[in-house]
């Protein structure tokens, strides 16, 4: 057949020679691996027709390499390869184009196309096509020539052998891999899944490059301006991975790699280093993914692991709560303080207050019908609030007048408040993620997820479903969270007791955490369905949330009255969001001058609003009272205007502004990339912070910190500092390209399901969760105290 045809091209050659008058044909048989060198101009063309005989064995389809001295762009070197039913043409010099130019390359190879679905018998070894090279120029002037035909090294490609491929922006190549020829070593492996397989190219050599993966269909697009025309395609510099399966690859795909001409699509940067030798050597390996049988092991096993920690937990909590635990009941009030007496202590630590008024709050206290606001209005009048804040040592019926019942009230508006939060925010992102997700399935561009390709396990139409499911820790341990404080707040039902008696317990904001910590799970996960810099927000949106809520609380134990309500709260993150989204897309130097003024401004406010607990206010009357009492310590004694009126308040304010002035000259020396993880790392160190000076007052005030709540304590902390390291050994980066993020891919470190980032989701929910028990517990030896013997700090 092969003869008929060269015959038949002979013939139409000499046939158009004949009729044109412009150009002779000169056809000249050749040998395989045999090197061919002459000149061609516009009065002559080469028709080079290959044969086999003095090759044994093809090891895959024929590569033309040709080599041209003085060819120009002016008159180049046309070059046509004719297959029976394939035709191949490009000329030199090949021009590339790159960010700042066109490349002009005088020497190219290239790898002939064959279609392998014509062949009944896929594990056939694929015969080779004679083809037929015509070399030609419109130039008058001679073009000097060099032609060799031969075969790749290697073309088919076996699972678990490392392939050494050595590439160029002129010499690009491709490969074949078949599925099919591993059914036998299928059946054969009982922990490989051979119907979907990895692939893993490494280089040392940080040119950057595009790897395709194409159905078994001609043409091949492998250069510069076409390779992303079909399948699916990555770019890389040192390391580049790919889940493939076989299901939309049934007969098997063409691996192609084409070099860049330039570094831009992997730096993003316009610094080109055009001299550098753009040649690259890459050590290719194709391995089996796992089987389904791993992926239901790995999920059953988390499974029962956290319902293990449920039943066990469980158990071991409510049976030391039953045990240890005195009930919230008056009834059990004069067991603990046998000498205890209201009206004694009240007279004792709040003298200039008149029996009188004590008789009008305990009637109104006791009318618990009364509105809302008007209540609140009445108190106001009634107390001398800003005398009962501003005592140099208040106790915590200073500010603890408002009774439970409008407290709670108050408390529950943090749950109904992240709740709407909850419902409004996730719907559009998971709506947003899984419209990246089809993208990403429909045009085969890898770049648009930050995927660990070396470890994501597709499931369904999901890319990486064990990132995704690595998230069901937050969710099952804030419901188990929610379990835990349902019960307790079932066993305070005694109102007059808690009136007295322990820190008031919002058990709203405990709520509100909960579902915080379930949001924070369904976000992430749906933020791993398609991972990039532009959705970033939602893995950490609920971060911000959980960290201001911990604050708040710690905030609320000791002044329940003046903190934050859940409309400003939830303002202040609504700002905080925002400016994690302004500071991800405009990560600019103008963008952190700004930040870090608002950052101190914002630090020094609540500062002064803690120092004063409230009872000072941007106003003009403030700042006369200020001015006034300035002026009073300075006539008194010059020092005293620097002699702080409540120390310890002052050492724990000043030392936090001195931290976050740190944190602040570090953003505008550094601009971190990552403006999401500092923002959340502002919110995480000043929660640890107040945290950490709340345990050091209790201890101070001759309070203590139960056992059981040291055992939450120490497990938070070993599980903050484990995940944190798995944390900074990330797989992946979105701060960066997707090439350079490719550098840090990894393969699955635990149950062959599980990376580091995984491991991170699990260390990271069951710290979360201990350090919500801690809170929960934290001033539980005040149970039984009353208010009158509990200060203020």
């Amino acid at each position: 057949m092969h003869y008929y045809f060269t015959i038949f091209v002979y013939f139409c050659i000499i046939g158009r020679s004949l009729t044109s008058g412009l150009n002779k044909s000169v056809i000249i048989n050749l040998n395989f691996l045999t090197n061919y060198e002459n000149v061609v101009n516009n009065s002559i063309e080469f028709i080079l027709v290959y044969g086999t005989n003095n090759v044994k064995q093809i090891p895959g389809p024929p590569r033309v390499s040709i080599t041209s001295k003085n060819a120009t762009n002016k008159d180049p070197l046309m070059v046509v390869s004719r297959q029976p039913k394939e035709l191949l043409s490009w000329k030199l010099p090949l021009v590339v184009e790159s960010e700042n130019g066109e490349q002009h390359y005088m020497n190219t190879s290239r790898t002939l196309c064959y279609d392998i679905l014509k062949h009944k018998k896929l594990n056939e070894e694929v015969k080779h096509e004679n083809p037929i090279v015509s070399i030609s120029s419109s130039s008058e002037q001679n073009i000097h020539f060099n032609v060799l035909v031969d075969f790749p090294e290697f073309f088919h490609l076996e699972h678990s052998i490392d392939y050494n491929v050595t590439i160029s922006p002129n010499k690009p190549q491709y490969f074949f891999y078949n599925f099919s020829s591993n059914d036998n070593a299928s059946t054969n492996t009982g922990n490989s899944n051979f119907d979907t397989v990895i692939l893993e190219a490494v280089s040392s050599n940080e040119a950057c490059a595009i790897v395709s993966i194409q159905n078994v269909s001609c043409p091949v697009f492998d250069l510069n301006q076409d390779i992303t025309f079909r399948g699916f395609y990555e770019t890389f510099s040192l390391k580049a991975g790919m889940t493939i399966p076989k299901y939309k690859f049934p007969y098997g795909f063409y691996i192609v790699f084409v070099v860049k001409p330039d570094d831009y699509e992997c730096t993003k940067s316009m610094q080109f280093f055009l001299s550098q030798n753009r040649e690259k050597k890459i050590l290719l390996t194709i391995k089996p993914s796992i089987t389904y049988n791993d992926y239901i092991y790995a999920v059953i096993l988390t499974l029962s692991a956290i319902g293990a920690f449920y039943i066990t937990f469980g158990l071991a909590f409510f049976f030391c709560s039953r045990r240890y635990y005195v009930p919230r009941e008056m009834q059990y009030a004069e067991q603990d303080n046998p000498a205890a007496s209201v009206n004694t202590r009240v007279a004792t630590v709040t003298p200039d207050v008149s029996n009188n008024l004590h008789a009008g709050i305990s009637s109104i206290i006791e009318n618990e019908s009364i509105d809302e606001t008007d209540y609140d209005h009445v108190i106001e009048i009634q107390t001398d609030s800003t005398t009962r804040r501003c005592r140099s040592q208040p106790f915590l019926i200073d500010l603890a007048r408002k009774p439970p019942k409008v407290l709670v009230k108050k408390s529950y508006l943090y749950l109904y408040n992240v709740l709407t939060v909850a419902l409004f925010y996730a719907l559009p992102v998971i709506q947003l993620v899984v419209t990246y997700q089809r993208v990403l399935n429909e045009t085969g561009e890898q770049d648009l997820c930050y995927y660990n390709f070396l470890c994501a396990h597709p499931l369904g139409l999901i890319s990486d479903f064990n990132h995704v499911f690595s998230n069901v820790g937050y969710i099952l341990f804030g419901i188990l969270f929610l379990i835990i404080t349902k019960h307790r707040e079932m066993s305070h039902q005694d109102k007059d007791f808690d009136r007295q008696y322990g820190i008031p317990q919002h058990y709203g904001l405990f709520y509100a955490m909960g579902v915080a910590l379930i949001m924070e799970g369904i976000l992430s996960g749906s933020y791993h369905v398609c991972p990039s810099q532009l959705n970033f927000q939602f893995d950490t949106s609920f971060m911000y949330v959980m960290a201001v809520l911990c604050m708040v609380k710690l905030y609320q134990n000791r002044h329940p009255d003046i903190n934050a309500s859940a409309y400003t709260t939830f303002g202040f993150l609504a700002v905080a969001i925002l400016l994690c989204i302004i500071g991800i897309l405009e990560n600019t130097e103008g963008f952190w001058i700004f930040f870090i003024i608002l950052h101190i401004i914002t630090i020094f406010y609540l500062s002064i609003k803690m120092y004063y607990m409230g009872c000072w206010n941007l106003d003009v009357a403030s700042l006369q009272r200020f001015g006034h009492i300035v002026r009073s310590d300075f006539w008194s004694g010059p020092l005293n205007v620097l002699k702080p009126c409540y120390r310890t308040r002052f050492i724990m304010i000043t030392l936090g502004n001195v931290f976050n002035w740190i944190l602040a000259g570090y953003a505008l020396y550094y601009h971190p990339k990552n403006f999401g993880v500092f923002l959340l790392l502002i919110f995480m160190s000043n929660t640890m912070f107040y945290f950490l000076f709340y345990i050091i007052m209790k201890y101070i005030h001759k309070e203590r910190v139960k056992f059981l709540t040291w055992i939450f304590l120490v497990i938070s902390l070993l599980c903050a500092v484990s995940a944190m390291y798995f944390f900074l050994h990330k797989a992946t980066s979105w701060s960066k390209t997707p090439a350079q993020s490719r550098v840090f891919n990894m393969e699955c470190k635990l149950l062959h399901f599980y990376d580091f980032h995984d491991i991170w989701h699990f260390l990271s929910a069951i710290g979360m969760f201990f350090m919500f028990m801690v809170l929960l517990t934290l001033d539980d030896d005040l149970s039984h105290k009353h208010h009158t013997c509990i200060p203020v700090f």
